[in-house]
């Protein structure tokens, strides 16, 4: 009995959870930032790094890999999804969906309002699909070229995009963040909208005007006319450009309102592509098929064109996949040998206030983002931990829940090895690095956040009966 009890797993205490978090973070930085590589060996490096931690306190291999399923298995469906856009990023390139967005864009957007025109644009996609990646990876391909053609610095045009679909993202009914955060603290989905544009809204309205003003700095000029006028020239002579191929973006609107669900939907959408491709553009049929896997190939002549156009297919998405992959791996063995909860009883600990314990569940959310770059383990772990310290102080569930999103969700997009940010670098071919500073709505909604906690502001406790 004794020589069972030696042989048990013990938690991993405090200092070491977060010296282990400490090495995570610097070979992040040390590897991207400064070597300019991918996020997938440093993370598969802290990964490794914290088996043996674990391995150490006597959990066994089978223990952690018991962990790493676990971490993995909710985010199968977001793995299919995100190949099924690279199809349909394929399809409606090869239809001339995409270069019939771009080509109308071109002449109806004006330089000056394009990156509020791109913020607001990709918020009501946003909105009505409920998924960041598809906004990104449909209506943000489309402004990007026009953004690209109009001569908008790239990581500006990027950082409106990646705005725009995490708004969307978080305050959509149809999003899985906007579903998950109120589940994991006990409220409904409405409540929690509601509750969360008392944070959102001020955080927009200093996104347009931030945009607005670097909008009239960077598309005042002529610069790009030249190159307005060569895309055009490209996209008419190797696509026909119709207005009717607009109606396939439309149907997945169509679709959500009937509640179809995304992975269909999105598979419907991109066979509607395919149908155009062969009845409007006359492609080859073996050439689609190709394009499946390998993504859209064209060669107009003009390279800005050709690097909007060459996109999509499922191999396109692998990196992102093994990037989600390797960062859950390492997430499960975290939380698995009791490195997270190690670090977040110790930031429990200090909470004395409301004001501390909402501020307290904002950071804390921010970091396991930053530790895991998941949403979906930022926003379930946090909100594990914290959603007995709400019920004790008597706030409602929409406080927490409303918290778990400020942080847990909108900063998804800027963490360089997060499956947005390399889903969105995959896209657009900007890194994090690039565009995060200027994707202001990740910046400030958390700021927001903290500051009306910090004064105390708009923080309901239950009635009595509750």
């Amino acid at each position: 009995m004794l020589n069972k009890e030696h042989k048990a797993p013990r938690p991993v205490g405090f200092w070491l959870s977060l010296a282990t978090f400490a090495v995570l973070i610097a070979l992040v930085v040390s590897f991207t930032a400064g070597l300019g590589s991918a996020p997938h060996v440093p993370l598969l490096l802290a990964a490794a790094f914290a088996a043996i931690v674990g391995a150490f306190h006597r959990f066994s291999w089978q223990n952690m890999l018991e962990g790493i399923t676990q971490a993995i298995t909710p985010a199968l469906p977001a793995l299919l999804i995100i190949m099924s856009i690279g199809v349909l990023i394929a399809a409606w390139m090869a239809g001339g969906i995409i270069p019939s967005m771009v080509y109308y864009g071109l002449q109806i957007i004006s330089p000056r309002f394009f990156l509020v025109t791109t913020l607001l644009l990709c918020s009501l996609v946003s909105l009505a699909i409920g998924s960041s990646l598809s906004t990104i990876g449909t209506v943000g391909v489309a402004l990007f070229g026009i953004g690209e053609a109009i001569g908008i610095p790239a990581p500006i045009t990027v950082g409106a995009i990646v705005s725009g679909a995490y708004f969307g993202d978080k305050m959509s009914p149809l999003s899985d963040t906007t579903n998950l955060a109120p589940s994991v603290s006990d409220t409904n989905v409405f409540e929690h909208i509601r509750h969360m544009m008392v944070t959102t809204t001020p955080t927009y309205a200093i996104c347009i005007v931030i945009y607005g003003v670097l909008g009239f700095v960077f598309g005042g000029g002529s610069a790009g006319s030249a190159q307005v006028q060569a895309t055009l020239a490209a996209l008419r002579e190797h696509f026909v450009i119709h207005p009717l191929l607009l109606l396939p973006p439309l149907l997945v609107l169509v679709m959500v309102v009937f509640r179809v669900p995304a992975l269909p939907g999105l598979l419907g959408a991109a066979l509607l592509g395919y149908l155009a491709a062969l009845a409007v553009q006359g492609a080859d049929f073996n050439a689609l098929l190709g394009g499946v896997m390998s993504g859209y190939s064209a060669s107009t002549g003009v390279e800005a064109v050709d690097t909007l156009l060459n996109r999509g297919g499922v191999l396109s998405m692998m990196r992102t996949v093994a990037l989600m992959l390797i960062a859950l791996s390492f997430a499960g063995i975290f939380e698995r040998t009791g490195m997270a909860g190690s670090i977040l009883e110790k930031v429990v600990s200090h909470v004395k206030s409301d004001r501390g314990l909402v501020i307290a569940t904002i950071l804390t959310a921010w970091g396991v983002l930053l530790g895991t770059g998941q949403q979906y383990v930022a926003i379930i772990m946090t909100g594990r931990l914290f959603r007995p310290l709400y019920q004790e102080r008597g706030l409602k569930p929409q406080n927490l829940s409303r918290a778990l999103e400020d942080a847990g969700t909108v900063f998804g997009g800027i963490v360089p090895y997060s499956t947005g940010a390399g889903f969105t670098e995959n896209m657009l071919g900007v890194s994090a690095w690039q565009y995060g500073p200027f994707t202001f709505f990740g910046w400030i909604n958390p700021l927001v956040a903290i500051a009306l906690a910090a004064m105390g502001k708009s923080m309901p406790k239950r009635e009595k009966e509750e």
